[in-house]
């Protein structure tokens, strides 16, 4: 007998104009909602759009195009009386997280705040940051918890995980996990398009990470048979459509143009399917990078670049042939994801400073003993130099 999990947000909504509509999916979650932004420097455009779909009736956003193009999005045509009638006595808060570490002790600060003022639901709004402290807050506070990406950097968006730092940020101190999913990942394509086109390589990087972290778990595992087969081969599926889309994707976001495969990858990389959330949890590239940011040099550059590097050592390390680690590698180079450690800033990295490294980072946090294979600081390093041979 097997055991496997879906654990993934109760409803993930992609549209064009959508924050304009955030209350009208709010109205259905709470009554007192909180917006907690860390969106600098579109925090404003956000708040407006938001507000503006708070000041006119529930019908005045929506899209008729939309609605003659999607029956599941018309249905909410035949719901404005309802929703109007629920917004009614919705209130709606703002506040801005900045830049702030996500630590226990902010995240119980920000804590006291909700329950003080007896919200119910807290939004994350932006990147990364404001999703983990969202996220964070259901240890400390019974809200529900909605989503509302404003970066694609990340494949964080329905993970029910929030990783805390150390009060300078410059560490990994402890994951945290939610005990039930979000219950809203809305995700407005008008702004996601607006991203940086590094930003977007970023997602890619993360979300391929995933991917390959994934397969690589499941073969040291032999778990390929006590899985469902739809789970295996949506996996390696993934990667060939994100291989052919991704390009296509990035120049779409170099034109500030919303096309088909921006709308593909951006959902493969803001929803992580049922399947790769059942087989994958902690990944071997994502476990090089809690070493990488022992090391300043590495903060410079986002969370999804580097797994997207680290891949390429995990590859070299789990028996990946010649040919898979060289078509990844070709991949990263035509996406923008870093290729060696001097793109992260990490080329002269001593094997005595990855193993200080390693004991003050993984050793403490004890992360890499979640992998269904041995870890260590030697053979990391062994990795890593097997990586630079690639390149």
């Amino acid at each position: 007998m097997s055991y496997y999990e879906y654990h993934v947000a109760r409803r993930y909504v992609q549209f064009e104009g959508a924050l304009r509509e955030l209350p009208n999916y709010a109205a259905l979650i709470g009554k007192n909602i909180l917006c907690l932004t860390a969106c600098d420097p579109v925090r404003e455009q956000i708040e407006e759009k938001i507000r503006e779909g708070l000041g006119r009736p529930a019908a005045h956003w929506m899209s008729e195009r939309l609605a003659r193009e999607s029956p599941r999005y018309a249905r909410y045509f035949s719901m404005t009386d309802r929703l109007d009638a629920l917004r009614g006595d919705l209130r709606v808060d703002f506040y801005d997280i900045g830049q702030s570490v996500v630590s226990e002790q902010n995240i119980r600060q920000v804590a006291e705040l909700v329950r003080a003022r007896g919200f119910d639901t807290v939004v994350g709004i932006g990147g990364g940051k404001a999703q983990d402290f969202a996220r964070a807050l259901t240890h400390f506070v019974p809200v529900k918890v909605i989503l509302v990406p404003t970066l694609a950097a990340t494949n964080a968006s329905v993970s029910t995980l929030s990783v805390l730092y150390t009060p300078d940020g410059k560490r990994i101190h402890q994951y945290w996990r939610m005990d039930n999913a979000p219950e809203l990942v809305l995700v407005d394509t008008e702004v996601l398009i607006g991203n940086p086109p590094a930003v977007f390589s970023a997602g890619i990087g993360d979300i391929m990470s995933t991917y390959y972290e994934a397969v690589c778990n499941l073969r040291a595992a032999r778990r390929t048979d006590m899985l469902p087969l739809f789970a295996v081969k949506g996996i390696e599926l993934s990667i060939e459509i994100m291989k052919e889309q991704a390009p296509l994707a990035l120049a779409s976001v170099a034109q500030r143009k919303i096309t088909p495969a921006f709308e593909n990858v951006l959902s493969m990389i803001m929803h992580n399917c049922g399947p790769l959330n059942m087989i994958c949890t902690t990944g071997y590239a994502h476990i090089l990078d809690e070493l990488f940011l022992y090391f300043d040099a590495a903060h410079r550059l986002p969370h999804g670049l580097r797994v997207g590097y680290a891949t390429i050592p995990m590859l070299c390390g789990r028996g990946a042939d010649d040919a898979q680690i060289n078509a990844y590698i070709a991949f990263c180079k035509s996406i923008g994801i870093p290729t060696t450690l001097g793109e992260i800033g990490l080329a002269d990295i001593s094997p005595a400073q990855w193993s200080e490294a390693f004991d003050a980072t993984l050793r403490r946090s004890g992360n890499h003993r979640s992998l269904p294979f041995p870890v260590t600081a030697e053979t990391m390093i062994d990795d890593l130099e097997k990586a630079r041979r690639f390149v």
